[in-house]
């Protein structure tokens, strides 16, 4: 999913919005063990959504998405992701 959300967030600044950053729910996953004292991919790398204090549940909830507190093994994972354009 950050994948498609960096190739997003770039063709969005080609466009002119210059502004335009990708977000995505759930840690860091570029790296298999993270170098806390320099990031190894610091152009891909992205805070989370939860780092930036949003509600994940409510805002795919409110946008007609079906949000839910996981309580079992499911057979699908939705992970959310959010590109932010001014």
């Amino acid at each position: 999913l950050l994948e498609i959300l960096l190739n997003l967030e770039r063709e969005a600044f080609l466009q002119n919005h210059y502004k335009a950053f990708a977000l995505k729910a759930g840690r860091c996953r570029l790296c298999k063990e993270c170098n806390l004292k320099q990031c190894v991919n610091p152009t891909k790398a992205r805070p989370s959504l939860e780092a930036c204090g949003i509600d994940v549940m409510a805002l795919a909830n409110d946008n007609g998405y079906q949000a839910e507190i996981l309580q079992a093994a499911v057979p699908e994972l939705k992970i959310y992701g959010l590109l932010l354009v001014e």
